[in-house]
């Protein structure tokens, strides 16, 4: 289970994907009716941009229109003798050049990554154990900028501070806007395993293979042009057998 809490109460929190994110003009074949294309669509939670933001290139590199700092609305304090006070969280901001914290950045790795900014999801994240959070793009988006992918601990690593997401941002673009509600990343739960491929014996694939040969015949309708090409329609099928997983978020 993916556990969170908020850092202001109003700001969003983790919202299930949806099927379809491009809204269509009329027309047969976009990628959305796509039975297994939806269903990675809607795979996992989406982390919300919580404002306006945009993203500004110049000469001298990239800036935050507008630049946003948010105050925590509870008090924390190091000693419990003394009174607490609200955090501070910046909503987005760039690797500085010549870092040493959290991590060293050479010049020449500097220009490379330069374009790449933190964006903060507002949410502390946790999973239960031996579950992972995978942070990646929105399946099948595409827009100015795209989401790093990663794996991170939440089981066992106890981040005192929100999680951020890395975004890149495509560089032959001067402007990039983000709007408050759009899905900045997608957030998946996955399990920490070993997971293991082999190659079928020919034995093995004779069975997958009469298999699917059963499934089509009795599954597949062959009443359309393609029929005398042996091409199966199975699209209604695949959808009533589809059994999809399910993101809930329970208030």
């Amino acid at each position: 289970m993916l556990h969170y809490f908020k850092f202001r109460q109003e700001l969003f929190g983790p919202a299930p994907a949806k099927d379809v994110y491009v809204k269509r003009p009329p027309g047969k074949g976009w990628p959305e009716e796509c039975p297994p294309i939806r269903a990675a669509n809607a795979f996992g939670y989406d982390i919300l941009a919580n404002f306006d933001v945009s993203f500004v290139r110049h000469k001298a590199g990239w800036r935050v229109e507008a630049d946003v700092v948010v105050e925590s609305d509870f008090d924390y304090s190091a000693d419990d003798d003394a009174p607490g006070r609200p955090l501070a969280q910046q909503y987005a901001w760039f690797w500085e050049k010549g870092q040493k914290l959290p991590h060293p950045i050479s010049d020449n790795v500097y220009s490379e990554i330069s374009n790449q900014v933190k964006i903060s999801s507002f949410l502390y994240l946790k999973t239960d154990p031996n579950e992972l959070l995978l942070m990646t793009e929105v399946p099948n988006l595409r827009r100015g900028f795209r989401a790093m992918s990663a794996v991170i601990d939440t089981d066992w690593y106890p981040a005192s501070y929100p999680w951020h997401a890395v975004i890149e941002l495509d560089r032959d673009l001067k402007r990039i806007e983000i709007n408050k509600g759009d899905p900045i990343c997608r957030v998946i739960p996955v399990r920490r395993d070993t997971y293991f491929a082999q190659a079928m014996t020919p034995e093995e694939f004779d069975a997958f293979f009469a298999r699917g040969q059963k499934w089509l015949a009795t599954h597949g309708k062959f009443e359309h042009e393609s029929a005398e090409k042996g091409v199966a329609d199975i699209t209604r099928t695949y959808v009533r057998q589809q059994v999809k997983s399910k993101f809930v978020v329970m208030e």
